[in-house]
């Protein structure tokens, strides 16, 4: 039976047990070579596809379709014993075909002192050709081998006894070892006995599975990536909020950028296909396993498969409404001192573009309170700050409502309003914002930028506003050129900044008057309080 224990916690695997056909060595063609020979001296052709059905499966299931559509003109013990005989010699007579980085890992492994051995499906005379070239090459690192002779045709693979009783014969448990396996069945039987699985790519599509982790094969991979590849297979999910935990699973959003820079923003689905000029990328290739990771289109071209960051997440997440950008959404929590534990509020959600750094900001203590006027709107952001965080955050209160009708009396430490005349609600915050407490409006236009900075001097209780704008630049450096990059990410909006003063209080006034013709007779804004429309507008001396 399968062992019960747990994994263990230890630093790295207790010991690595190797498949061989397809995960050794590229021997599953010559299988299906003998195969097809075989049925050929009968009178029977095998179609590809019919031939892929049995890879890494049980020998004698093989054999038995084999014997069936030869019509019983050979029988199963006598189709085995060929098949053996066919492949035994091919393995012997030709060059050894061994999977990229096999053999670099193998001898890593075996001078790290860590137990491995080969678990297979296959006879023991098809294993020992290779493992004598093995030998001269490197030596042989493997403490034991567990072939179809060592077990019962019912016990052998995809059950899980290969497996336990290559672990028995080192002397470690089974959940602490690393199977390494190109095939369904083979993996099936390592996970059922409890070991965690790392597949590489075979002729047979191996799916993700509990403590399963995929590369496309072992080229380039060492000790240390190995451990890490043990250590991301029993990862649990996490939402991309907290970084994305474990390998990439269906449902995922992940970011796929071209050697251009070109970011392309997809969701992993099952037999999925992402459509490019240079052919397409499938999805199974990146499901299942890590992140970081170079995926080929069928037409040659690389794409770098990582999860979003956050400012990834919020520029190509689903919208119904413009969002606030990164490069404002991260100035809005500096500038407007958005600090863990802060009551927060937030009128104008669109899609949820500033909700959730807000969210991550305030952390579990704090509370954001978010107003939206469409239901359309509000469900778009839900929906998304779900997909961000795997749930609605119990820190988020989200109202299909007019803010300055429906706001709520608690005690708000900062505001942001991002709508398109804040100026309307200025008197309905200030109600609610506590002495000291931050007022961020977002606008797009210097006349609602105006508009809103007068209205704060208008109505006193207020610090003197103040408004920035952000732009961003990159740059390329590459030896001794150093220079700009030709865009830049301009003008999106502008920020108001203001305090709320303690009840009662008015703010001293700006020693530096303002322009003349500021608040001339064509102004007919909200004006500061030490100004009228007939101090200081007088005719200049010139024209007395």
């Amino acid at each position: 039976m399968p062992s019960e224990t747990h994994p263990t916690t230890a630093s790295h695997f207790a010991a690595v047990l190797w498949d061989f056909d397809g995960t050794l060595v590229d021997t599953e063609l010559r299988w299906a070579e003998a195969e097809m020979a075989i049925l050929a001296s009968h009178g029977v052709k095998w179609e590809p596809e019919r031939a892929k059905e049995f890879t890494g499966g049980p020998l004698i299931d093989i054999c038995k379709a084999m014997t069936a559509d030869m019509g019983g003109s050979l029988t199963v013990d006598e189709v085995r014993h060929e098949l053996i005989t066919m492949v035994s010699r091919f393995n012997r007579e030709r060059e050894v075909p061994w999977r990229p980085g096999v053999l670099d890992l193998l001898t890593e492994m075996r001078e790290a002192g860590i137990p491995m051995a080969i678990v297979t499906g296959s006879a023991h005379a098809v294993v020992e050709p290779v493992l004598a070239a093995m030998t001269e090459r490197i030596g042989n690192p493997f403490g034991t081998v567990v072939t179809f002779d060592d077990v019962t045709p019912e016990t052998a693979k995809p059950a899980p006894d290969p497996y336990l009783l290559a672990a028995e014969r080192l002397g470690v448990s089974i959940t602490d070892c690393l199977a390494i396996e190109d095939s369904p069945q083979g993996a099936t039987s390592a996970t059922v006995a409890g070991a965690a699985v790392l597949t590489v790519t075979g002729l047979a599509e191996v799916g993700p599975g509990p403590r399963r982790v995929h590369r496309s094969d072992l080229s380039g991979v060492s000790l240390a990536d190995v451990v890490s590849l043990w250590h991301l297979a029993d990862e649990p999910a996490t939402p991309v909020a907290n970084g994305g935990g474990g390998v990439l699973r269906a449902g995922e959003r992940i970011t796929l950028t071209d050697p251009k820079g070109r970011k392309h923003s997809i969701i992993l689905q099952p037999g999925g296909v992402f459509h490019t000029t240079k052919g397409a990328v499938r999805h199974d290739d990146l499901i299942g396993g890590p992140q970081g990771v170079v995926v080929t289109s069928v037409g040659g071209l690389d794409f770098l498969a990582m999860r979003p960051i956050l400012s990834e997440f919020t520029v190509s997440m689903p919208r119904e409404a413009a969002i606030i950008y990164p490069k404002e959404a991260a100035q809005i929590t500096m500038w407007a001192d958005i600090f863990p534990g802060a009551r927060v509020l937030e009128a104008g959600v669109g899609s949820g573009g500033l909700s959730i750094p807000l969210l991550r900001a305030i952390g579990p203590n704090g509370r954001l309170h978010s107003y939206e006027r469409r239901q359309e709107f509000a469900d778009v952001a839900r929906k998304n700050v779900e997909s961000f965080y795997g749930e609605i955050p119990s820190t988020w209160d989200l109202k299909v409502s007019d803010l300055a009708t429906g706001i709520s009396s608690e005690p708000i430490d900062r505001a942001i309003l991002d709508m398109l005349a804040p100026w309307e609600c200025v008197e309905t915050v200030g109600k609610v914002l506590v002495p000291g407490g931050v007022l961020c409006c977002y606008v797009a236009t210097t006349t609602q930028m105006g508009r809103v900075m007068d209205t704060l001097r208008a109505a006193g209780g207020w610090t003197e506003p103040s408004a920035t704008e952000t732009t961003t630049r990159d740059w390329h450096a590459e030896g001794l050129a150093i220079r700009p990059a030709h865009g830049t990410t301009g003008h999106t909006g502008f920020l108001v900044i203001s305090r709320r003063l303690a009840p009662g209080v008015t703010a001293p006034m700006r020693k530096r008057r303002p322009a003349p013709g500021a608040y001339g007779p064509d102004y007919h804004g909200p004006r500061p309080h030490n100004i009228t429309e007939h101090d200081q507008w007088r005719l200049p001396k010139e024209e007395k």
